[in-house]
C-alpha cells in the first residue's frame, strides 16, 4: 500500500517539534484524515463499493498504527470493516485488492479504536499554555510499511479542512500558524485512549499551581476533570478544588464517591469544606461527614451552622493565636511550625488565658521587635473585630476601609472564633456575571495571602 504523492501533503507545520518528529519517523509524506474521509472505495475490478468513514487504531508505545478501514457501503449504507492489508493503494480513491463479492465481514478487536470516536474532538491539556485545546484533525503518514497516526492538528486549519473549505481557503491556510502536536508528545491518561490526552506526562501536572490546574479542569468535561483530580493526590486535589468555580465544584462532587469527597474535604480549609458540603444533597453531605475524621468533621459542622452571607459563614478557623506572655522568638517558632498548614500568617492574634482576644500583631511588628519582648508589649490592643452574625457587607467595608488582609470574628465574650480573609469576602460580594469579565488571573491574585 502507498500514499500517492498527489494526495500526500508535505505539512507546513514548522518548528522543532515537527522537524524532530519527521526525522524520527523517517517520512514527510503525510495526509490529514479529513482529506481521506469520504474518499471513494474501489474494489479490485474498479467498481465503487462505498466511501471511507473511519480508520481504526492499534495502540502502540510511540505511534498508533492504522489497522483497518471502515467504509459506508453504497448498497445498504451499512458499515463495512476491512483490514488495511486489503487496501492496495491510496490515490484519488482507495483501491482494494479484493472484489466486492469477496469482501469478508470484519469487526474490530477490543483493543482497536476508531479515530472519530477516540481522537477527533477530544481535548488536550496544553501544559505550557495552561489551556485546553481540541483535536480538529489527525495527521497520518506512511512509516516504513505501516500507515500510522503521527500527529494531531489543534488549530483552525483543521476545522476548515473538516468543513470542506480546504480548497477555497488554501491561501488563508497558508497564512495561518500551524498547530500540530506530534503524537510522541501526547501522553494518554487512559491506556485505552478513551480519556483526555495530555501534551506531556500527567506527573508534571502535579507541579502546576493549584489555581492553574483549576483553570484547566474548568474547561474540561466532568469525566476528564474527575480523572485528573484522582491523579493529583488528596492535598493537591483539595487545593485545586478550593480554586474552582462553585458551580464546577458542585458538578464534580455530586458524581464523586462519598469517601473520595471526604478525603479531599479533610485537606481543605474548613470554611471552603463547609461551603462545598453545603451544595451537596443533605443525605450525601451527612454521609461524607461520617466518613471524615472526627476533628475535621466537627469543625466543618460548626461552621455550617451560620447563615449565608454572614461573617460566620465566611470565616475560617485556621489562624495563628498566641498567649500574651509569649515572647517574640517563640512566636516565630510557632509560625515556622504552623505556617505550612495555615494560609493567613500575616496577622498573629494575642489571647489571655481564657482565650479572650487582647490584641493583634503583624509580621512587620514582629520583625522589628526585640526577640525577648513579650507579645503583649508588641501587640496593638485596639483590635477591630466582627460578630459571626455580622453581614458580609459590614465585613467587606471594614477590610476595605482599614486595608486589612483579614478581620477576626469573635463571640459576645470577645473570644476569637475565626477570621474572614479579604479574598473570601471579596469573592462573596462580586456577582458571578461580573467575575466572568474579570482578568483571567483574578482568582490567582486574590489568593495571594500573607503579603505585607
Amino acid at each position: 500500500m502507498r500514499l500517492s504523492r498527489n494526495i500526500a501533503e508535505k505539512t507546513k507545520a514548522s518548528g522543532p517539534l515537527w522537524t524532530k518528529e519527521t526525522a524520527v519517523n523517517g517520512t514527510n509524506r503525510v495526509s490529514f484524515f479529513s482529506m481521506l474521509q469520504g474518499r471513494k472505495i474501489v474494489d479490485r475490478d474498479g467498481k465503487a463499493v462505498g466511501k471511507l468513514a473511519d480508520l481504526s487504531l492499534k495502540p502502540g508505545e510511540t505511534l498508533l498504527e492504522i489497522s483497518r478501514i471502515v467504509y459506508t457501503s453504497n448498497i445498504l449504507g451499512e458499515k463495512v470493516i476491512l483490514p488495511l492489508s486489503s487496501v492496495s493503494s491510496i490515490n484519488s480513491d482507495i483501491r482494494l485488492d479484493v472484489a466486492r463479492d469477496e469482501i469478508p465481514p470484519g469487526r474490530l478487536s477490543e483493543k482497536e479504536l476508531l479515530v472519530t470516536e477516540t481522537i477527533l474532538d477530544k481535548q488536550i491539556v496544553d501544559i505550557d499554555g495552561l489551556k485546553v485545546v481540541r483535536v480538529n484533525d489527525v495527521l497520518v503518514a506512511q512509516v516504513k510499511r505501516s500507515l500510522c497516526l503521527v500527529a494531531v492538528d489543534v488549530g483552525f486549519n483543521g476545522i476548515l479542512r473538516r468543513l470542506g473549505l480546504y480548497g477555497l481557503s488554501r491561501g488563508l491556510l497558508d497564512r495561518l500558524p500551524s498547530n500540530i502536536i506530534p503524537w510522541s508528545y501526547i501522553d494518554p491518561l487512559d491506556p485505552s485512549l478513551r480519556s483526555i490526552h495530555l501534551k506531556i506526562s500527567r506527573k508534571t501536572i502535579k507541579d502546576l499551581h493549584p489555581a492553574d490546574i483549576a483553570d484547566i479542569l474548568e474547561d474540561l468535561n466532568n469525566k476528564d476533570r474527575l480523572f485528573i483530580l484522582d491523579s493529583l493526590g488528596d492535598e493537591t486535589a483539595a487545593e485545586t478544588m478550593e480554586e474552582m468555580d462553585p458551580q464546577v465544584q458542585a458538578t464534580m462532587v455530586k458524581q464523586m464517591k462519598s469517601d473520595d469527597v471526604a478525603d479531599i474535604l479533610e485537606n481543605m480549609n474548613p470554611d471552603d469544606a463547609a461551603d462545598l458540603l453545603g451544595i451537596l444533597p443533605e443525605e450525601k453531605a451527612s454521609e461524607v461527614l461520617n466518613l471524615m475524621g472526627e476533628e475535621e468533621a466537627e469543625e466543618v459542622k460548626w461552621l455550617m451552622r451560620y447563615s449565608d452571607r454572614t461573617a460566620g459563614s465566611l470565616m475560617t478557623t485556621e489562624y495563628i493565636a498566641v498567649p500574651s506572655e509569649c515572647r517574640v522568638q517563640d512566636v516565630f517558632a510557632r509560625l515556622r511550625k504552623s505556617g505550612q498548614e495555615i494560609d493567613m500568617i500575616y496577622y498573629i492574634y494575642v489571647q489571655d488565658d481564657q482565650e479572650h482576644l487582647l490584641g493583634v500583631m503583624s509580621l512587620r511588628d514582629l520583625l522589628l521587635a526585640d526577640p525577648a519582648e513579650k507579645a503583649c508589649s508588641v501587640m496593638k490592643s485596639d483590635v477591630i473585630s466582627v460578630l459571626p452574625t455580622s453581614s458580609v457587607e459590614e465585613v467587606t467595608n471594614l477590610l476595605s476601609k482599614y486595608d486589612f488582609l483579614s478581620v477576626p470574628v469573635v463571640d459576645q465574650n470577645s473570644k476569637i472564633l475565626g477570621i474572614v480573609t479579604f479574598d473570601d469576602a471579596l469573592d462573596d460580594i462580586i456577582p458571578e456575571d461580573l467575575k466572568k469579565h474579570l482578568p483571567w488571573n483574578y482568582h490567582k491574585l486574590r489568593r495571594v495571602r500573607g503579603v505585607a
